[in-house]
């Protein structure tokens, strides 16, 4: 080996010198810069599993929403269909009252006239029984032809008219 200009000495020397390095090396650079790597592989693998179980938070969240909505919907629709419900039968109570009211106005009515025609009959009636003895007592005191009694006739009626005026 000496031939080719290398030493047993130098090459042990050498040798250990390497080795030395390989251990300075590792225990100050390499052994450092593998942990940091380490390090930042475990916290990117903890960043990806925080992110898959945020994206599974956020899809089953998505679904309790949705199922939310979904309730929420059905919840306004039963609320819509018993308002109208509510509505309608108010609307129909309405209508049945408002027909027992205007039957009992017409009914009144009806009444009213018919209170109204008694009384005005009666009326006729006494007036022209008044008539009558009025008429009856001019022709007693009187003797009268036919024309004078159509005139006194004529005359008594004119005095009914004055008389409901």
């Amino acid at each position: 080996m000496e031939q080719l200009g290398i030493s047993g000495e130098n090459l042990i020397v050498q040798l250990i010198a390497f080795l030395l390095f390989l251990a300075v090396f590792w225990r100050f650079a390499l052994g450092p810069i593998t942990r940091m790597i380490d390090q930042r592989q475990e916290r990117i693998r903890e960043g990806l599993e925080a992110a898959e179980r945020m994206k599974r938070e956020l899809a089953e969240t998505q679904a309790r929403n949705e199922e939310i909505l979904a309730e929420a919907r059905r919840e306004a629709q039963r609320i819509v269909a018993s308002a109208r419900e509510s509505a309608e039968q108010l609307i129909a109570r309405a209508r049945e009252e408002a027909q027992q009211q205007a039957q009992q106005l017409i009914q009144q009515a009806q009444e009213a006239i018919e209170a109204e025609r008694q009384r005005v009959w009666s009326e006729l009636r006494r007036e022209v029984a008044d008539l009558a003895i009025l008429a009856a007592t001019r022709i007693i005191r009187q003797e009268l032809d036919r024309n004078r009694h159509l005139a006194l006739i004529e005359q008594a009626l004119a005095e009914l008219d004055g008389a409901r005026r």
